[in-house]
């Protein structure tokens, strides 16, 4: 059974969506995901994720708080 991969632009575009509806600044997010506040602004210059670091991305979005669930 083969997964599909997400692609540099596919996590890019979900990290947008993730600091749009949290109202989180992409700096914030890179250091809070990753370590790194330049994260965002490097995956825009052209920057490729390596799996692991796609892993981490994406974990982190799906493990943080909803804004629902704070409501």
């Amino acid at each position: 059974m083969l997964i599909p991969l997400a692609s540099d632009a596919d996590v890019l575009h979900q990290i947008e969506t993730f600091c749009s509806t949290n109202s989180m600044g992409v700096s914030t997010f890179g250091r809070s995901a990753l370590g790194d506040p330049n994260l965002v602004t490097n995956l825009r210059a052209g920057r490729s994720l390596t799996l692991k670091t796609a892993k981490a991305v994406l974990d982190f979005i799906a493990s943080y708080p909803s804004q629902s669930a704070a409501a």
